[in-house]
Order: structure tokens, then C-alpha cells, then sequence
């Protein structure tokens, strides 16, 4: 965690700001915007820049404590990410890994200025001629202040300004300690004592300086100023202990199925999935997920990481099938500089930013054998190699990886390292195909209009019984990701207020009346009813495959051709048809 202060959205706070960042997480402190205090548990939706980055950072994340609420209305709290895409957790992952304190550099001459910049090259420097230059902001973002001054007057004058911008500005939650001042001066020592004394001067060195003097000096004083801002965290952080708990919340749907932030389970088949994500969250070995594609590995995955002692540090997720192999190799490992064409700076790996967390390789399949033997080094030594660096470098991460085909089949035809595969095999999960859970049809449906019409900011949609019948008929060849994806479309095609009905649905879920009446107990109609109703749609759909060709249709629905003429008479449908091969 690293002292990071940046405006912030966040829900249910106003003047909000960034007191600390890691990848897991954020402190925040801000004034209470509503009614609603946020409490442990909460979740909040936040955006907030890093510095110059093209893009903000969105994220939903978790309240983990929560100070006692101040006179003013001011709440300090921390935060855990719980929603953060894969590119925003890249970007933050580098941005902490390239993080350099800011130190200000006053009243320098030109030719110390160029010393100062030549000792203190990986600082991030800001020079200051004058007073006048002094600014909140400047002051706000600064770990160091530098003094260089050989005059009494001078210098308390510079002290005085930096007490009075402070003081004229817009105070930030928390009361940030002020940078140590490090004053390089030909003045006697003696000189100083009340200054050192009242802690207006952190340190002093002669002049010409040394540089390596100058560096160990402003190490320190950058050291001291993290770790006033990690006390006064952690003051806020202990504040939360006499904090009284939160009265206990009504449900606002008791519709809502037993599930927790990820993984809905009202069948039996998905009760035992979630067994096994406890049962392994709590082991730190490597987990392999498997099923069919839309099945939920990723979230699955993001369940098993919060479940774990690793859920306060990063989740970081990579499709092994988007990049070739040697790009997949340099995003994994990293690579150094002038490792290849256009590699004009160093680059951190994921395995390098999910330091200390988990990685999620998903379709783990499509890695070349190469690639697998280096991703096993990792497994088994903890170490990674950047491309083109001399030596490896020390990770602890969890793995979790994902494939959607039969991993030991792609063994068995060398498609795919045995070695591999039996240590990402140590806990394999497998997750069904929703056609096989259809019990969490319908709970999965009231979840994700729960939370569309959250994140579109609508009304809570009713779903009509017509449409509920039509989305038990289908059999979901897409699994959860296609059933989200036909209600996030009924949603947009419904008025606020009225409920979604079955013309919403995409014409492929939608079928008609007589495939979702199959499934209407209600309806009235006899069992050998909703059968013949059922066989008629099914023979219906393949005659209009074949172009009502009887032998193709029966040839496609593998009975006999005779049979099947039989059934069509019986049906109805003797209409047109053509008995020609």
C-alpha cells in the first residue's frame, strides 16, 4: 500500500478523496452525501484517475471498516476491490510498480538543480524557484520537501508560505501530515535548534552536498512521511473498533437466491460446486475449472481469491487464447528493456503485479508446450524470467486456471505437457452446463435483473410468467453468459415500470407458445398434450431444416423414415411435402 491522494466518485460520499492505494484496495475519507451511512460490507462504486492515465479507474468495491462518523460528517474508511476489469487492474499494477514519491526541490541554483536531478534520477522531481510557486497542489502530492538556502531570513520566510498554503487550502480528510523538510545550508547547526525543535526542519545537510548523502537523506524523510500517513490509517482504521455495529438489514428481495458475491447456487449441482470453492479457497494450491464456455469459471475463480487468506491483494485475470504466444509470454513474464524491437522501457509482468495474489489463466489450452514449461517453473519454484533478463525474480502467486475441452485428452495426443497438467490437476472443478442446473434458471434471472437495473440506475423489473416459461424451455447453448446477455435485452427494451415480457427475448431464447407451454403445469392440459405439443414443434423445426424432405428430416431426427411419415400424418403436417432423398 503506498500514500495516494486523488479525487474520487464515490457512491454515497461527497469531497471524497484517496488517502492510500494497493492493488487490492483503497482508503477513502469523505463526507456522508445521504442518509445512508456506508457500514462493513457495503458495496461502493468509484472511479478516480491515476495521475496523467488516459483513463479513470472504475471499480466497485467492498467497505472493509468504516470510522466513527465525525461532528462535520466526515467518514474515513478502506475499501476492497471486488469489480475491476482486467485492464484497469493492469494499469493500476503498473502504476504502483512504478511509483515514485514526488519531492520538491526549493530555491535551487542551476547548477544544483542538475546535481539534484542527476542523484535523485528515479525520484519524481518538482523544482521551485520562489515562494509564489508553492501550491496546494504541489504541497498535496509531495512525500520531501528540499530546501537549498544560506539565509536565515529566507528560509523561515519559505517555511511560513508552506504553513500558510496548507493552512489557506481545502483541508483533506484526515489532516495529511506535512512533508519533511530537508534543508541543504552553509548556516550553523546551532542556529537551527528551535527550528529542528519545533519539527519545522527534519534534517540538514552542508552544502556542496553529497550525493550520496543527499539520496539517504531524502529516503528517509520520504519513510518518515509514509509512515506519519500509515499512523493516522491506522488511527482512523482503529476508530472503527468503537464504531457501534450496524442494525441488521431487511432483504429488499427475499426472491433472491442463496449466493454470494459471485456464485449463485440454488441447485443441487451448484451447492456442490460452492462446496468445493470453500473446501480449496482455503488451501493455497492451484485450482483447474472446467466446463463449457459461459459456465462462470472466471467468477468462480474471483470466489475462490476472496474466499482465500489472499483476498486483500490482486486478482488478476488473462485470457491465454487473445495474444500470440510470444506476446502472451512478455504479458505473463514481463520483459526488460531492449529485449526486442520496441521495447523501449522495462515492463512488469502479470505474474509480477499479482505478487503476493492469485492469476487466472483462462483457456489454459491454447499455450504452447514452451510456455507451459516456464508457466510450471513458476508453479513449482516461484520464479518468473522477463524476457531478455538476466535473472528471475521471486513471485508468490496462486494460480487458478480455466479450459473449456478434455485436458487429458490433449495429453494423451501431446497436445499438452503431462507434468503440467497433473499439477494444475491437484484440485480440478468442474462446472455443468446450465441445461443441466436449470433450477438456477430462474433464480439467476431475478439476480441479474437485480443488478442490470442497479447499474443502469432503473426500477426493479417484474418478469412475466409467459417469459419465465419461454427461458426454462431453452437449453442455453451460451450457459449463464447467454442467459444474462437476453435479459440485459429484455431489460433495454421495457419501459420503466412495466414488466419484461417474452417478446423481449432474442428470437433464438424466444421459440413460442407451444415449447414454453411444455413447461406451464397451470396451462391445463393433459401430460400426452404438452408431449404432442412438444413433438409437433420439434418434427416442425426439422422439417423446415430439410426443406420437408421426409427422408433428410428423419435421417436428422435419427428414426425411421416411414415412422416419421406416420407421426407428420398424425401431427397435421402432411402439408407439401416431398418424400424425394
Amino acid at each position: 500500500r503506498i500514500p495516494f491522494f486523488a479525487p474520487v466518485a464515490a457512491s454515497g460520499l461527497s469531497q471524497c478523496w484517496a488517502t492510500n492505494l494497493s492493488p487490492g484496495g483503497i482508503g477513502l475519507t469523505g463526507l456522508v452525501a445521504g442518509k445512508t451511512i456506508p457500514q462493513p460490507g457495503d458495496d461502493l462504486e468509484l472511479e478516480f484517475g491515476l495521475l496523467d492515465g488516459p483513463r479513470p479507474i472504475r471499480a466497485v468495491a467492498r467497505v472493509a471498516w468504516a470510522s466513527r462518523l465525525r461532528p462535520d460528517g466526515r467518514l474515513g474508511l478502506g475499501a476492497q476491490f471486488r469489480e475491476l476489469s482486467a485492464q484497469a487492474t493492469e494499469a493500476l499494477g503498473r502504476f504502483l510498480t512504478a511509483h515514485r514519491p514526488r519531492v520538491v526541490i526549493a530555491r535551487a541554483s542551476v547548477e544544483q538543480q542538475t546535481e539534484v536531478a542527476r542523484a535523485l534520477a528515479d525520484l519524481d522531481l518538482a523544482m521551485v524557484d520562489d515562494v509564489e510557486q508553492l501550491s496546494a497542489a504541489t504541497l498535496r502530492a509531495a512525500a520531501s520537501i528540499v530546501v537549498f538556502t544560506d539565509c536565515e531570513v529566507h528560509l523561515t520566510q519559505f517555511l511560513d508560505a508552506i504553513a500558510a498554503v496548507r493552512a489557506d487550502a481545502d483541508p483533506l480528510p484526515g489532516e495529511l501530515p506535512p512533508p519533511p523538510v530537508t534543508l541543504c545550508t552553509q548556516i550553523e547547526l546551532g542556529k537551527l535548534a528551535a527550528l529542528f525543535n519545533k519539527g519545522r526542519i527534519y534534517e540538514a545537510l552542508p552544502t556542496p552536498f553529497d550525493h550520496q548523502q543527499l539520496v539517504l537523506a531524502v529516503e528517509r524523510s520520504c519513510e518518515r512521511w509514509a509512515l506519519q500517513v500509515e499512523v493516522r490509517w491506522a488511527s482512523l482504521q482503529l476508530e472503527s473498533l468503537t464504531t457501534p455495529k450496524p442494525r441488521s438489514k431487511t432483504p429488499t428481495d427475499p426472491e433472491l437466491p442463496n449466493h454470494s458475491n459471485n456464485v449463485v447456487r440454488a441447485s443441487a449441482p451448484m451447492k456442490r460446486v460452492y462446496e468445493l470453492i470453500s473446501t480449496v479457497a482455503v488451501h493455497d494450491v492451484p485450482v483447474l475449472l472446467t466446463g463449457e464456455t459461459g459456465t462462470g469459471k472466471e467468477l468462480a475463480a474471483r470466489e475462490i481469491h476472496v474466499l482465500s487468506k489472499r483476498a486483500n491483494t490482486p486478482f488478476v485475470a488473462q485470457d491465454c487464447g487473445a495474444l500470440t504466444e510470444t506476446l502472451l509470454e512478455s504479458e505473463l513474464f514481463g520483459h526488460v528493456k531492449g529485449a526486442f524491437t520496441g521495447a523501449t522501457t522495462d515492463h512488469p509482468g502479470l505474474f509480477q503485479i499479482a505478487d503476493g495474489g492469485t492469476i487466472f489463466l483462462d483457456e489454459i489450452q491454447n499455450t504452447s508446450p514452451t510456455l507451459q514449461a516456464k508457466l510450471l517453473r513458476v508453479v513449482e519454484q516461484g520464479e518468473v524470467r522477463p524476457v531478455g533478463g538476466p535473472k528471475p525474480k521471486r513471485v508468490d502467486v496462486r494460480l487458478i486456471a480455466a479450459c473449456n475441452v478434455d485436458l487429458k485428452q490433449a495429453v494423451k495426443e501431446q497436445r499438452f505437457r503431462s507434468d503440467f497438467y497433473y499439477r494444475l490437476n491437484r484440485f480440478p472443478i468442474e462446472l455443468p452446463p446450465l441445461r443441466e442446473h436449470a433450477d438456477d434458471i430462474l433464480p439467476l434471472t431475478r439476480y441479474f435483473v437485480q443488478s442490470i437495473c442497479e447499474a443502469l440506475r432503473r426500477p426493479l423489473y417484474r418478469v412475466d410468467p409467459r417469459m419465465e416459461r419461454a427461458l426454462l424451455a431453452h437449453d442455453w447453448p451460451g450457459n449463464i453468459r447467454e442467459l444474462k446477455n437476453a435479459i440485459e435485452r429484455s431489460i433495454l427494451l421495457t419501459k420503466p415500470g412495466e414488466p419484461l415480457r417474452w417478446e423481449t427475448l432474442p428470437t433464438d431464447v424466444r421459440g413460442d407458445d407451444s415449447a414454453a407451454g411444455a413447461y406451464d403445469a397451470a396451462n391445463g392440459r393433459s401430460l400426452d398434450e404438452q408431449v404432442a405439443a412438444f413433438e409437433r414443434k420439434i418434427i416442425q423445426l426439422a422439417l423446415e431444416r430439410n426443406n420437408n424432405v421426409i427422408r433428410r428430416t428423419a435421417k436428422d431426427l435419427d428414426v425411421n423414415a416411414i415412422t416419421l411419415a406416420r407421426k407428420i400424418k398424425r401431427l397435421g403436417l402432411a402439408v407439401n411435402l416431398d418424400s424425394a432423398d
